[in-house]
């Protein structure tokens, strides 16, 4: 009796229809309630990607389920963490291949579940640093016998294609703001420059320093201890058991049976039984903007296969959708707060400009909030400065402000095919950009002038931004590139932490209830994308590649980030 009053109290105080979504609401909870979970198994692979990825009917036939996004995978552990029944989960780790700055969010997703009651275990078969840098955030980390505890440090490498151009006639011309804005140094030196190796030797130190302290904290070691950990791997299972660096050396079933514990779901059959968080519905929505991969002039696009090459391979925006799409979010009126999530080491000046331009008029009428993924770098990091409050994890690449220009120069190689090209011009630099010699004197100054006056423009948006002088500005940019937790203390954010702490920023800023929702502003898309269409076509993934090439060594102004090494 005492329900059924509060529904007809709740259908006077409410209209019907969100009376009668509440009431669904409790007993389709209800009915879940009534099922029997001890633990929850995930398998989580090597990548996540940050955002979810919907697909539709069509792209789910032919590329299979969209992945499980680390955003998803906190929700779920939101929804777990809610539901008093489950004991806790188990996390099968197959080893991670992301960003360490991914790896954090990943990191404080667990943390968040054990704050909630959770007990969280991690069972690996083998175990390389960045995995145990996860696993060490859990109450135990399980190893498989036979497997190994591989945490053997950070490795990185540059790799130089001067010599091994110059072989086959072609050259990259380029002239950089400082020695610091590398960004095609992979094409223009032989080794590495002084410059350069500082530059990635503070990288490595910091995020060395972040892996260090986090798995210190988590296993309750001392760095020093952590440090004997590193130094001393890879150590075999009885030997990373003895030494306590992991809880149990035991096969998944043996775990099963030590936990003494009769129901335990994989997530696919226990998302139907826990039970969903109620959510109150908001007048408000905090919009989602996106900025990915290599920053074009023209629309965003992706390959149609995955192409393990930096910057040109990968997804890239354009100006003109993003424009559209902030557009777009200017004239919805319930969009009262931005997150501008970045995941992006620039690209064109000009698109920066533009995208930053539309972003600035943005905020003028309400918050913006911009988060840093894994890098926000360059252009990416340009596309911040209208933010009001910038969000950036502790191991975020950000920074390289510096500006940057080549065109590639192919002479040489027309010259081994026994090629003669003749130019025939009007104006005295009518070949400015052109690929047949490397610039003259006069045209490398003229050249300069160009990238000093985006650097200029460049800095003073981050001086408008960051309220600091030009002259502090240029102290840490010229192309420096800075992790997330280095650039707080340059001044170059405002706080570390995962997306979650942009949207509490956003809603802040913008006075909304912790329970304004936040909605991706993709504008409409197409059913079959043409490079969907076209993905069985090598000729389209050449086109791809020709496409971004086009723009990053076209001559024009690039605001890109050196991307010629990698760590592990």
């Amino acid at each position: 009796m005492r329900s059924l009053s509060r529904f007809f109290r709740a259908i006077r105080a409410l209209n019907p229809v969100r009376a009668a979504r509440h009431w669904y609401f409790r007993l389709k909870n209800w009915r879940r309630g009534r099922a029997k979970i001890d633990y929850i198994t995930f398998i989580i692979p090597s990548q996540l990607p940050v955002l979810p990825q919907p697909r539709d009917w069509l792209r789910k036939r032919l590329l299979g389920p969209a992945p499980l996004s680390i955003i998803e995978l906190d929700r779920i552990f939101e929804r777990i963490g809610a539901d008093p029944r489950p004991k806790g989960v188990i996390l099968h780790l197959r080893g991670f291949a992301m960003p360490l700055a991914d790896l954090q969010t990943v990191r404080a997703s667990i943390k968040r579940l054990r704050e909630q009651g959770k007990r969280v275990i991690c069972f690996t078969q083998s175990c390389t640093l960045s995995t145990y840098y996860v696993a060490s955030a859990a109450d135990e980390i399980v190893l498989m016998p036979g497997g190994e505890l591989d945490t053997v440090g950070l490795r990185a490498e540059a790799v130089f294609l001067k010599d091994a151009l110059d072989q086959v006639g072609v050259r990259l011309d380029s002239i950089a703001i400082s020695p610091f804005k590398g960004a095609f140094d992979s094409y223009t030196r032989s080794e590495m420059s002084e410059e350069g190796r500082a530059q990635l030797n503070w990288l490595l130190d910091s995020q060395f320093d972040m892996l260090v302290r986090g798995i210190a904290e988590g296993r309750r070691l001392s760095p020093d201890a952590v440090r004997t950990l590193i130094d001393d791997a890879p150590h075999l299972d009885n030997d990373a058991l003895a030494a306590g660096y992991v809880d149990a050396v035991q096969t998944e079933e043996d775990l099963h049976r030590r936990l003494n514990s009769e129901h335990i779901l994989t997530w696919s059959d226990a998302d139907k039984k826990v039970r969903n968080i109620w959510r109150k519905p908001a007048e408000k929505v905090i919009a989602l903007l996106t900025v990915n991969g290599l920053m074009v002039p023209g629309e965003s696009g992706a390959p149609p296969v995955d192409l393990p090459i930096p910057f040109l391979g990968g997804e890239r925006t354009g100006d003109l959708t993003f424009v559209q799409q902030v557009r777009a979010v200017m004239k919805n009126k319930s969009a009262a707060a931005v997150v501008l999530y970045i995941d992006s080491g620039g690209g064109s000046a000009l698109a920066s400009e533009a995208m930053t331009s539309a972003l600035l008029e943005l905020a003028k009428d309400r918050p913006v909030v911009a988060y840093m993924n894994g890098v926000a770098a360059s252009g990416g990091y340009y596309v911040a400065t209208p933010a009001q409050w910038i969000v950036a994890q502790p191991g975020t690449i950000t920074g390289s402000i510096g500006v940057i220009g080549a065109k590639v120069v192919t002479n040489g190689l027309f010259d081994r095919l026994r090629i003669n090209r003749v130019e025939v011009t009007r104006g005295a630099n009518a070949n400015f950009q052109s690929d047949h010699a490397p610039y003259t004197d006069d045209q490398r100054a003229r050249a300069f002038r160009s990238i000093e006056h985006i650097y200029q423009q460049f800095i003073r948006h981050v001086s408008r931004s960051r309220r600091l002088t030009l002259e502090a500005v240029d102290a840490v940019g010229g192309g420096r590139v800075w992790t997330g937790e280095q650039a707080l203390a340059h001044g170059l954010v405002d706080e570390l932490g995962d997306w979650r702490a942009a949207l509490r920023k956003a809603r802040e800023l913008a006075n909304l209830p912790d329970h304004t929702p936040l909605v991706w502003a993709r504008g409409k898309t197409k059913p079959l994308p043409a490079q969907l269409a076209q993905s069985a076509q090598p000729a389209a993934v050449l086109t791809y590649l020709a496409e971004n090439l086009d723009v990053v060594a076209s001559g024009a102004p690039q605001v890109i980030m050196p991307f010629v090494w990698t760590s592990e």
